[in-house]
């Protein structure tokens, strides 16, 4: 049974998808405060989504660019013919291994924007999708709108979600997308301490909302240009489903096909882990658990999600 993402995403902070391996881990948003916290000069857009008001970023400055000492990005080099094309919200047990045989099938390689929560459920996943060649980033560990969230918070959903995928596939990830791109400029350096970029994306089909195969097709095909970086979700079966009639449309363009670090390389120059100048590294493993939230009761839960968990809101 189909379930929408809103539904989805509030099981999976409450701990009520997924197995039993994956409880140490929820119940962190429900717990969140969610008092604003001061907003950075850059007022992020409210926007409703899922019949809730979601506080987006607005679009990258030059200015603010490399604010906070992390570096800020929504698009690739603008010469030849080269997109990046990117999937949030998984990794998914069933519809993500399908993905990687549509790609494979065509040469292609992208970049998948995990949730810890759901890369502790099916850690084989993830690992499938690097050992792929496919590269992996950090999706926050319960899809929150961190701008509304205090600092403590924020640091443990990204630190939480870099101890996962790195002890999935072998090496942690050099880029961070925000959920919704709700994000502030002064919490870049959360980022930067972990040597993780922060990564928006340029062309959004909106496919979260399910609009049909052929109106997400239209979207990209249409708003994409040399440079971009395309939003999708590989939890949502009909994305999947769109996804074969978007890539030969691309390849017919003339696009051509890398993951966000072929674009951009790493965020700060160095190899992977180099954090910018001026700022200290983080250093430990994120507690399980949410700061504040008590240890979630041990439950029996089905093996596997719904049927195409619904994913977060468009901006991934």
């Amino acid at each position: 049974m189909e379930i929408s993402r809103k539904t989805f995403l509030r099981r999976l902070a409450l701990g009520t998808v997924g197995a039993t391996a994956g409880a140490p881990l929820l119940g962190a948003l429900s717990a969140f405060g969610q008092n604003p916290v001061p907003p950075a000069a850059s007022q992020p857009q409210p926007e409703i989504i899922d019949g809730e008001k979601v506080m987006r970023a607005v679009p990258v400055t030059k200015a603010e660019a490399s604010e906070g000492g992390a570096r800020f990005v929504n698009s690739g080099p603008g010469f030849g013919r080269r997109i990046a094309f990117t999937f949030d919200d998984g990794p998914h047990p069933k519809n993500t291994p399908v993905v990687l045989n549509i790609l494979k099938e065509r040469g292609i390689y992208a970049t998948f924007f995990m949730i810890g929560g759901n890369v502790a459920l099916h850690p084989e996943v993830a690992k499938m999708v690097s050992d792929a060649g496919h590269e992996v980033g950090n999706h926050s560990m319960t899809h929150p709108q961190l701008s509304r969230l205090p600092e403590e918070k924020v640091v443990w959903e990204i630190q939480r979600t870099q101890d996962l995928i790195t002890a999935a596939i072998g090496h942690a990830p050099v880029w961070f997308r925000p959920p919704y791109g709700a994000f502030r400029h002064d919490q870049g350096a959360i980022a930067a301490a972990r040597g993780l970029g922060v990564m928006f994306w340029s062309v959004d089909p909106r496919d979260w909302a399910e609009p049909g195969v052929q109106k997400v097709t239209d979207a990209i095909l249409n708003g994409t240009r040399p440079g971009s970086v395309v939003l999708t979700h590989d939890i949502h079966k009909p994305t999947v489903e769109a996804l074969p009639g978007i890539l030969d449309g691309l390849i017919a363009r003339g696009f051509e096909f890398t993951t966000v670090s072929g674009f951009l390389g790493t965020p700060y120059g160095g190899p992977p882990g180099t954090v910018p100048p001026g700022v200290i590294p983080a250093t430990g493993p994120a507690e399980p658990n949410a700061p504040g939230t008590p240890p979630p009761a041990v439950r029996t839960l089905p093996a596997t999600p719904a049927t195409s968990p619904a994913a977060p809101t468009s901006p991934a």
